[in-house]
């Protein structure tokens, strides 16, 4: 049996973000969500959501200050809400994603995927993404008043877009 189910994509607001945290799934990451929402107000970051039914079940966030700034920006925070996994849902936000920064005279977009993550990897394959190098990326955050830090060792895939014309949507780039 087939449940469909409509999804919005929308930019991410305010009252988003407690949401984010997907039932306490990433509570541990509530500073950086916070932060990303910030970088998004100050023009340098994007949060992309897929939205059914009022809740996220799907997300990709543009940073648009690292090094391919808004010609090739970066995804990251790619996720799907688990239980929803293996039914399109990232293959439609990627797709979205590559739609809006195209539309906004991107030329390329990124994501950095962690060496390990051979799923990932062949999903991003499959859309297209090519290795370009790799990174070594520190991220640091608290929770509850401890400071957390890692280090991510990962590989950077990229895809060409095709230009578009699209009514940009309020907040992005």
């Amino acid at each position: 049996m087939l449940i469909q189910v409509p999804i919005e994509f929308r930019i991410a607001e305010e009252p988003d973000l407690p949401g984010l945290e997907w039932m306490g799934l990433f509570t541990r990451q509530r500073e950086i969500i916070a932060s990303a929402f910030e970088a998004q107000r100050r023009g340098e970051a994007l949060m992309l959501l897929a939205i059914a039914n009022g809740f996220a079940v799907a997300q990709a966030w543009f940073d648009l200050a690292r090094s391919g700034g808004r010609e090739c920006p970066r995804l990251w925070a790619i996720r799907v809400f688990p239980p929803l996994q293996g039914v399109r849902l990232g293959t439609r936000i990627m797709a979205e994603a590559e739609r809006i920064a195209a539309s906004h005279g991107a030329t390329a977009l990124e994501v950095g995927v962690e060496w390990d993550n051979r799923r990932a990897c062949r999903f991003y394959g499959r859309l297209g993404y090519e290795p370009v190098g790799e990174e070594r990326e520190e991220v640091r955050y608290s929770f509850e008043g401890t400071e957390f830090q890692m280090e991510v060792d990962q590989q950077i895939l990229r895809k060409p877009l095709r230009p578009t014309v699209g009514i940009p949507m309020s907040n992005s780039f």
